[in-house]
């Protein structure tokens, strides 16, 4: 029951968004500073395996969450045919058009260098098989257990692969926060992509902000993020770096 409770409680409070007048905070969807003609223009750039991060502007729980993004998902069809994604929401993990988040107000697309068709179709294979999963509001990033997990559709040789039995296998994560779901789909790639977790606010955790690092490159930004605005609202100095390359 209070497991119960508080997953509610998490959902919740990514919902609420502050404002600058009475009652201070809102649960009314605003006006995205990445609008929809410049999604729709972005979209043929993408291919799959690349990845996408973006904050909306104003809610409670970005405060949770330091840096600059705060949230990413993985493009698993080129945006040429049907732009297609994978991402974590509250929801759980789902397959849907790639329009949802990059219709944002701050919103970057990276693509892992030097990776050839094997290597990026792993990736997107990786990601469509936990598609249905929960979302972990625990953010327990416990990805080499689920990658055993998730390995084929045989749970029952994913339990004896994992050698702690049915009892292990009750207490096991089976859910996905969305930088977790990313890291899950490169992990295969993860020490040439730098993808690592750290400690963040006594979690150990994969940071949307990450991301963006020497392994991969930039694709494509809103038009709302400027380097700025990236060293302002938190981003690391590689990371405002590959911005500021990218903008000149």
């Amino acid at each position: 029951m209070f497991n119960n409770l508080y997953r509610k409680a998490v959902f919740f409070v990514g919902d609420i968004r502050k404002i600058h007048h009475f009652p201070w905070v809102t649960w009314d969807v605003h006006q995205h500073a990445v609008h929809m003609e410049e999604v729709l223009e972005a979209l043929p750039l993408i291919k799959y395996g690349d990845i996408g991060v973006h904050r909306d502007a104003g809610y409670l729980s970005n405060v949770a969450i330091p840096g600059f993004m705060k949230h990413a998902w993985i493009h698993v069809q080129d945006g040429t045919k049907k732009p297609m994604i994978v991402e974590a929401i509250s929801e759980g993990v789902v397959h849907r058009s790639a329009v949802y988040p990059m219709h944002s107000d701050y919103t970057i697309i990276l693509r892992p260098k030097n990776m050839d068709y094997k290597a990026r179709r792993g990736a997107c294979k990786k990601a469509k098989s936990i598609v249905g999963t929960r979302y972990d509001h625990d953010f327990e990033f416990d990805v080499e257990a689920e990658l055993k997990h998730y390995k084929g559709d045989d749970t029952d040789a994913a339990e004896q692969e994992l050698g702690s039995g049915v009892e292990y296998m009750k207490k096991f994560d089976h859910g996905f926060s969305c930088t977790e779901a990313v890291g899950y789909s490169w992990w295969h790639r993860r020490e040439q992509l730098r993808i690592f977790r750290e400690k963040s606010r006594g979690k150990t955790v994969i940071l949307a902000d990450s991301f963006i690092n020497g392994g991969f490159e930039i694709v494509w930004v809103s038009a709302s993020v400027t380097v700025d605005v990236a060293i302002k609202l938190g981003l690391h100095e590689e990371g405002v770096e590959m911005i500021r390359k990218f903008r000149s």
